[in-house]
């Protein structure tokens, strides 16, 4: 005698499960992937500006992805920053190992091209290897004044605005830094803000926002008497595209599934022949212009 239909449905389900949750183990059984630790990298960054102060270049030797030690610093190297006009000897900090500065009182100059030298012995060979690194110093906005008022996006929200004068664009880029009595507020990579200076490319700059502070957030809050600084810095297109991928790297890839993340690329150029030895970083030159007022 023929059976049902509807009473072979559940044997068939019965069969199934042992095979169904085969697969669910499957699915989550550990997987060890063993990792060798790559090559340590030679890593070199810093910077020139226009501000009268210590300028400072960091060369250090890269430490494992999970390392939790700071990365060593790397003595007893040759550094210099020098134009067609000048040139900057740097000296080691004596509490720092790894720490170039210039002396106190040098400041770049707007329009300039600053070349940086490095020599060492990063393989320890016994002979120094050369590197160098280009960057032209971009002109900045001039800020006359800061103002305050209540996003009109969003109650919670308070811009910080400015107003002053731009030089003509010159297809570089701006970055936007915020200080609360002397502290900086944006001071992560994360919190790193450009725009290309097209995005103020007139004469007059006639309150264009340039921050907004969540003011259900503790660290943005601001309070009456509390000293506001606002500093434009005019930045080169290549250390904005430098910046750009550190901070997609910090992001992570989006969508989920796309393509293997690149290198952040460096402007620090190899002048020995060995390739055995990585390089990252960057080194760039850079103009700010800044005003302070008293938030009311």
């Amino acid at each position: 005698m023929n059976t049902p239909l509807y009473k072979k449905i559940p044997l068939i389900g019965i069969a199934f499960l042992p095979v169904f949750f085969s697969c669910l183990y499957s699915c989550t059984a550990r997987i060890d992937i063993h990792t060798e630790a790559s090559a340590p990298r030679l890593v070199i960054y810093g910077s020139i500006s226009t501000d009268t102060m210590q300028h400072s270049i960091k060369i250090t030797r890269s430490s494992g992805y999970f390392s939790t030690s700071k990365p060593e610093g790397i003595s007893h190297a040759a550094v210099s920053i020098r134009t067609d006009k000048e040139t900057f000897t740097l000296q080691e900090s004596s509490t720092e190992a790894g720490l170039y500065q210039t002396g106190s009182s040098v400041f770049g100059a707007e329009g300039e091209t600053y070349r940086l030298s490095v020599a060492l012995d990063f393989d320890e060979d016994g002979r120094q290897e050369a590197y160098e690194a280009v960057s032209y110093m971009p002109g900045t906005p001039r800020i006359d004044s800061i103002g305050f008022r209540p996003s009109p996006l969003s109650d919670d929200y308070l811009e910080v605005l400015v107003w002053g004068h731009m030089p003509e664009a010159d297809g570089n880029y701006l970055s936007f830094h915020l200080y609360r009595n002397h502290k900086i507020v944006n001071d992560s990579l994360q919190g790193f803000l450009m725009t290309d200076d097209m995005y103020m490319d007139k004469k007059e700059i006639a309150g264009v926002s340039c921050f907004y502070l969540n003011q259900e957030e503790e660290q943005n809050i601001l309070r009456e008497g509390d000293i506001i600084t606002v500093r434009i810095d005019g930045i080169t297109k290549e250390y904005a595209a430098f910046i750009n991928a550190a901070q997609r790297e910090l992001w992570g890839s989006d969508p989920v599934f796309s393509g293997p993340p690149a290198n952040v690329q460096t402007n620090i150029i190899s002048k020995s022949p060995s390739e055995s030895i990585l390089v990252s970083g960057f080194f760039t030159a850079f103009s700010g212009s800044k005003q302070t007022t008293v938030y009311r």
